[in-house]
Order: structure tokens, then sequence, then C-alpha cells
């Protein structure tokens, strides 16, 4: 019954507030490409997500609207799923279903989750796997070893910031003594779900649109799947972790309200102090994650490094439950406990009510299309056969989605990225759309060389300046 209704109060919120297209908004440039990747049947931006391509390519046939739409909707189910699997996590720790309910819910209006649980981006998947990954190995359950090797490999095959939590799984999966063939079983379970990095050398054989690194080689498929190009953005200045250790504070904060913070801080505090070994066992293990994915999140030097903090947030809202758990046993053992169980009952239905009331309106992404009305002003501007240059994630991918989901048919523009240039795999996919290019000529000349075979072949160039909408980089 609490699973049902959690599923459906929080799918119910997210379907209210669903992003109708891509959308810029949430740091969810991205949402373009990933979604356009799916419809053409092509490989996203790395590390080529192929489980959330697949689950994606589903969503785009669903009877919402645009593309796009059916694609937020896998998130908002993503979430609620989420929302589910933590509640199981919640009440391991803290014993009693309202509790683990209440939190649960917190959880999900949460401001940060709520924002993934509406767009088209991997984020709200990611969340499902860590939430199902704390919640198996947090149960007394048999089978728990296989399950969660399971769910850890379905997260390798989607997002490699799972293995942070792989400690985690281990210390508390390793209060139990496992079988020789339990053991096996679980590798296998892990191991499988990775040879859905086979479907990205396949669809790369049809040379789609949308193709990053073309991974049909060994160096280009590693490239793709070790997400190399992102490497360079690891910063471990100590003035900006400084900066972004106080920002992680203050995200902490517009998360969980004063309250939330005080009693996370409480009972991680209490659970390490507890008499039982197991206890401490857990926490120990909790703890260990969510330095891992903090020091993670502090030190990804992007924009939009601050997504990866939602597993930390999950392990702090557990700290949360316990917290919660144990000042209801210490008041009910007062007098006219009945008076005082009701007024923490009132107080834990209060907290998602605020969570979901503070953030409705800032959070509503029911009525933004500033993605698309952007790329459709472009492609209305510029000819059929026009060759756009594409400055930044945004105006890029926002372009991909507008020329090949909503104008496939009717346009014959070509899109070119300026900072994609530098990479060989993508300057011949360029060179395939723009014959006569030289695939000698160096990076930095590049564009121009294009540009004036273009000219040549009697396109026009529409450039977009550095000051037009969407120009942001990542």
């Amino acid at each position: 019954m609490w699973s049902l209704a959690l599923f459906g109060i929080a799918l119910g919120v997210y379907c209210r507030t669903l992003a109708p297209t891509i959308t810029w908004r949430n740091d969810s440039a991205d949402s373009g490409d990933l979604v356009t990747a799916a419809v053409v049947g092509g490989i996203p931006h790395p590390p080529g997500y192929p489980l959330y391509t697949l689950i994606a390519g589903v969503g785009v046939q669903l009877p919402l609207g645009e593309p796009a739409r059916g694609v937020a909707f896998c998130s908002a189910l993503a979430a609620a799923g989420a929302t589910v699997a933590f509640f199981f996590a919640a009440r391991a720790v803290a014993g009693v279903d309202w509790i683990a309910a209440s939190v649960a819910l917190t959880f999900a209006f949460a401001p940060l989750v709520w924002a993934q649980a509406i767009i088209a981006e991997v984020y709200a998947l990611n969340l499902l796997l860590v939430a199902a990954l704390l919640a198996v190995t947090l149960a007394d359950h048999p089978r728990r070893l296989f399950f969660a090797a399971a769910i850890f490999g379905a997260g390798l095959a989607h997002h490699f910031s799972i293995l942070l939590l792989a400690p985690t799984a281990v210390i508390l999966l390793g209060d139990t003594v496992w079988t020789r063939k339990q053991i096996f079983g679980a590798g296998a379970a892990l191991l499988a779900p990775l040879g859905l990095y086979l479907v990205l050398p396949m669809r790369a054989l049809a040379q789609p649109p949308i193709n990053w690194g073309d991974p049909r080689t060994l160096e280009n498929f590693w490239w793709t799947v070790s997400a190399t190009p992102y490497r360079a953005y690891w910063n471990f200045a100590p003035g900006d972790l400084l900066a972004r250790a106080a920002m992680t504070a203050l995200l902490l904060f517009a998360q969980f309200n004063v309250w939330g913070v005080a009693l996370g801080l409480w009972g991680g505090a209490e659970m390490a102090f507890a008499r039982a070994a197991r206890t401490r066992r857990r926490v120990g293990a909790l703890a260990l994650g969510y330095a891992l994915t903090l020091g993670y999140a502090l030190t990804y030097a992007t924009r939009d490094s601050y997504v990866y903090l939602l597993p930390a947030f999950a392990i702090f809202a557990l700290g949360i439950a316990f917290g919660i758990g144990f000042v209801f046993d210490q008041l009910t053992r007062a007098r006219r406990a009945w008076l005082v169980r009701a007024l923490v009952v009132l107080a834990l239905a209060f907290c998602p009510a605020w969570n979901l009331a503070a953030n409705f309106a800032a959070l509503d992404l029911s009525q933004d299309r500033e993605a698309t009305t952007f790329a459709a002003s472009v492609l209305a501007d510029a000819p059929r056969d026009a060759v756009i240059v594409a400055r930044g994630d945004q105006q890029l991918f926002a372009l991909w989605y507008q020329r090949y989901v909503l104008a496939r048919a009717t346009s014959q523009v070509i899109v070119v990225s300026e900072e994609l240039l530098q990479y060989d795999w993508y300057f011949d996919q360029m060179r395939r759309l723009i014959p006569g290019v030289s695939a000698a000529i160096v990076p930095h000349a590049r564009l121009d060389a294009l540009l004036a075979q273009a000219r040549r072949a009697g396109r026009v160039v529409y450039p977009l300046a550095n000051d037009s909408p969407g120009a942001g980089r990542k």
C-alpha cells in the first residue's frame, strides 16, 4: 500500500510539472542530444548511455506529444520508482513505515530530485538505480547479493559514477557469508548488463547523424565509453574546492531545510555510536559512500556537477529517517505519549507538503519551450539547405533536436559545431555532409575549410553569434 501511494503521489506531481519538450532549464542542455540520439538510433555524448538510450527509444514512441516529453515521462517514472526504492531503504534504517514514507516523499520533492524528474536527462534513472542498490543492500533478503549485483551492473551500463558506491555495497553485503554458487551467480548478474555497450558500435555502423565518437574501432569505442573528453574537467584547485563546498552546503539546506539537516546529522551520530555493531557497520558504509560521492562532485568542475550530489543527498536522507525514528522513540516514553505521537505524525506530514508547496512554482516546466522556440526560429530564418554554425551545447543540441526530430522530413540544413571539430570522428562526419574537404586539414582550420567548401557548393552559411540565446558552454 505504501509503495503504490508513494509512487502515485510522486508521479502525479512530476507529470503535472513535466517539461513538454527539450529544455535548457535545470542545466539540461543535454536533453536535445539525448532525445535526438534516441529518435535517430544514434549515440549521445560519452559514455554513450546504452541503457538510457534503449529506454528513451521507448519513450519517444509514447503518445504524449513531442518525443522529448515521452522521454521526460520516463524520467518521471524513474524518479517515482526511486521514491519507492528509497522508502524501503529508509524503512530498513528507521524501522517504521510512516517515518520512511514521510522522508521518501520529502526527498521526492527536494528541488534537486524534482528538477531531474521532469526533464529528458540521465540522472533520474541513475537515482533509481542508486536507491534500489541502497534498498537491496540494507535489506535482509537471502538473494540480496544477486539483486545488488544485477542493479550495480545495470548502473555500470548507464553511468559509471555508481562505482563510488561499490565500497558501500561491499561492506553492507559483507555481514553475510555467501556460498561459491551465490558469488558466481552474482558475478554473472553484474557482468551481463555490460553487454549493452555492444549496442554502440552496432549503431555506429549505420552512421546516424548523432554519432559521438563513431565507436566502430576499439580506440573510438574506448574514447566514448571512458568519457575521455571530460577528464579535463577535473579540478583540485583549493580555492575552487572551497567555493564548491560552500555551494554544496547551501544545496543540502535547500533540499531538507534546517530541521532536516539537523535531524540528519543527529541520526548519523546516533547510528555511529549505537550499541549494535551492525548499525555502526551500516553508518560506516553509508558515510564512506557519502564521502566518495561528495568528493567526486566537488572535484568535477562542470556547471552541472551538482547533480552528482543526488546519491549523497539520498544517503543523508537515510540519516534523517534514523534521526526521526530516534526522536520519536524518545518522545513516546514521555507522559501523554498519544499526544506526542499525534504531533510527530502531523509534523511528518507537514515536511513533504512544505517541500511540495515551496518548490512547485520554481520547478514547474509545463510551459517551458524556450529551447525549441529558439531552434525553430533559427531554422525558419535560415535557407532550407543552409550550413548553421552552432556555438555551445545549448545551441547545438537544440538545433539537432529541431533538425532531426521535429523538422526531419522538411529540412536539409547542416548544423556544424565549432567545438566538436577538434575531434577527427566529428570532422569526418562533416566531410561526408560537405564533400570535397581534405582530411589532412589541421583542427584550427577545419571550420573555415568546411564553410568555404559549403559556399562553393552553393550553400548559405549561417553563423550564430556567441551572444545569441543558448550560446552558453557546458
